[in-house]
């Protein structure tokens, strides 16, 4: 082979691999081959918990119906009260039930209120009342609230099964299965008002075999029900 010729093979040659090298894809990113790059995976963008709705209820105006266990001078009803800046009425009465509750409604009712806790039914349930009436009295209390635009909070009361301790005493046998049931009636049939499950005493908070609370009970209550309604504290 001639010089010039093996000059010209050599040139073309490298001119040949030079044209090849330059076909083949070129990787421009890692994450791409050729000339489609494979776009990287969004990462979600977490956004905090927002922060619980609380609501300011200082100056407003607060009624309470019910009986022994509303009726304490400084009870939970005071508490609520004194924590969140609400002016209180108490018209609750040692003894009394949900129908004189109802009786008594329409007159204590007719003041500017912004909230009405009722709190009944524990008299009832010892006296052997039907269940059924006595959740009727506690809803036709409710009505009359909505009916004037107070917002009602209905509480269920303590864990009878628990607190209440009624061995040897006939006269209340079957006393706490009927209070669990009227509680239990509450939270499922109750309409138009905010019923707020209070299981949040002990025996120990009991003050006797009926389970009227002591001051420890009396404050649990009173918690229970301000964070219930989500109210804020001064």
């Amino acid at each position: 082979m001639k010089l010039k010729d093996y000059v010209i093979l050599m040139v073309f040659s490298l001119v040949l691999g030079w044209a090849l090298l330059n076909s083949k894809p070129v990787i421009k990113d890692p994450l791409a081959w050729g000339e489609i790059a494979i776009q990287p995976i969004d990462t979600p963008i977490v956004h905090k918990d927002t922060l619980p709705i609380i609501y300011s209820v200082r100056g407003k105006k607060a009624i309470f119906i019910g009986d022994s266990h509303t009726s304490a001078d400084y009870g939970w009803q005071y508490q609520v009260c004194k924590k969140t800046g609400m002016s209180m009425l108490n018209t609750a009465v040692g003894g009394k039930q949900t129908y004189w509750m109802l009786q008594t409604a329409p007159t204590v009712l007719a003041g500017d209120f912004d909230y009405c806790f009722i709190y009944g039914g524990a008299n009832d349930m010892a006296s052997n009342r039907p269940v059924i009436k006595s959740v009727k009295n506690i809803q036709k209390i409710v009505n009359i609230c909505n009916e004037r635009g107070i917002k009602a909070v209905v509480l269920t009361g303590f864990d009878p099964i628990m607190c209440v301790n009624v061995a040897g005493r006939d006269q209340y046998k079957g006393y706490p299965q009927r209070y669990a049931k009227f509680q239990q009636m509450l939270l499922d049939s109750i309409m138009g008002a905010q019923v707020v499950k209070t299981h949040c005493i002990s025996r120990t908070d009991c003050g006797d075999f009926l389970c009227h609370m002591t001051a420890s009970g009396h404050k649990k209550m009173a918690e229970a029900v301000i964070s219930a309604c989500k109210f804020k504290k001064i």
